[in-house]
């Protein structure tokens, strides 16, 4: 009896420990590409060209740093991009400046497009023209665009935090913008970019608010979501991904576990109503917690997970994949980008930011940028 007892529970330890085996076979080891150290600030949106060109974004909304805001990767030290005139804080009007970039974004033409939430920190006020949408050629440098998000749409209470670009409806194209919020107003703004004509739908919507109840894991302890009191980063509506034929946008919610969608040709419609919008929303199912979202040729998505301190591939039919994992540097995944088969990410420690953690600042520089090689089908 006792060697049966012996022989099922040696049976069940390798039920167990194969698949295991096999989980940490498949991960791929993360290769380090740039390490950020001060003074230089720490960066948040990445975006890679086709010629595997990298360019980062340092928003000054958590820190109103005075350096430099947008930067290209060159044999892994930040340079400011397109120059150092438009990069650095300035007393031109905000409208030639960047002023706090978050969300970065590169089409297939390799034009950077690159979102300005405007927010500074300890300055409550946005000012107009400091909110904007830039798009700038990577290989002339010559800025192609700047689309300025005007008034009545622009709310010092808002946090524009990522954008995805539609280059298949408008006559030049659609930008999609999550507004992840700074106060509680969450929700997706929608730029024309012929007109400039700037919408904002789905407000405080409950596929763009942060979701109730919201219970996380940050370096394995347990976080309540509360307004009030914000132990880590929050909000509503974060990160996008644009499908390869461009007829869904998918987004998340930073403070949540489920995705959403919409098609495009909804969305792109001036004429589409409020109630329309809302009712067309697609739940996709639930996600790991996550911040910025990449996507690839194939339809696979990609999440940084806060709380596993790793990188997962959702496949086009729903099936999630872990890629990697690292509880020492994995700590809060932001920026994502993929391209020619690797992902890319910024390591940007936020959730060490002295606001979450009784005025200390527990970040330990530098700010690691990765990528890994992943199989895109």
């Amino acid at each position: 009896m006792n060697i049966m007892k012996h022989i099922i529970r040696v049976s069940f330890l390798l039920l167990s420990i194969v698949p295991c085996s096999k989980l940490i076979a498949q991960q791929q080891q993360p290769e380090v590409i740039a390490r950020i150290n001060p003074p230089a600030p720490d960066m948040s949106g990445i975006a890679v060209t086709s010629d595997n060109r990298v360019f980062l974004g340092f928003p000054r909304h958590a820190d109103n740093h005075q350096s430099f805001a947008l930067a290209e990767l060159v044999k892994g030290k930040p340079v400011p991009f397109p120059d150092a005139a438009y990069v650095y804080p300035s007393t031109k009007a905000f409208k030639e400046w960047l002023v706090s970039p978050h969300g970065l974004y590169m089409d297939k033409n390799d034009v950077l497009w690159v979102l300005d939430d405007g927010k500074r920190d300890g300055i409550k006020e946005i000012p107009e023209g400091a909110a904007k949408v830039v798009a700038l050629d990577s290989r002339t440098k010559k800025i192609l665009h700047t689309l300025v998000i005007p008034k009545p749409v622009l709310s010092d209470d808002a946090h524009y935090n990522d954008l995805r670009v539609d280059l298949s409806h408008g006559a030049k194209g659609t930008v999609y913008i999550a507004n992840s919020g700074f106060g509680e107003r969450y929700s997706l703004l929608i730029i024309d970019v012929a007109t400039g004509k700037t919408r904002e739908v789905l407000l405080n919507h409950y596929s763009t608010s942060p979701e109730p109840g919201f219970m996380g894991f940050l370096e394995g302890k347990p976080l309540t979501y509360s307004f009030k009191e914000q132990t880590f980063p929050s909000g509503g509506i974060d990160g996008l991904a644009l499908s390869p034929d461009s007829k869904t946008l998918y987004w998340t919610a930073i403070t949540g576990r489920k995705m959403y969608s919409l098609p495009t040709e909804t969305l792109s419609n001036p004429a589409t109503s409020i109630q329309q919008l809302s009712d067309s929303v697609k739940y996709e199912g639930e996600h790991p917690a996550c911040d910025g979202l990449a996507e690839d040729e194939k339809g696979n998505i990609y999440f940084g997970a806060f709380e596993q301190q790793a990188l997962v591939q959702r496949t086009a039919d729903g099936k999630f994949h872990l890629l990697a994992h690292d509880k020492d540097n994995f700590v809060w995944p932001d920026g994502l980008a993929y391209r020619n088969g690797y992902l890319y990410v910024t390591l940007g420690q936020w959730n060490r930011l002295p606001s979450y953690n009784k005025g200390k600042d527990l970040r330990k520089p530098p700010y690691l940028v990765e990528r890994i090689k992943v199989n895109a089908n």
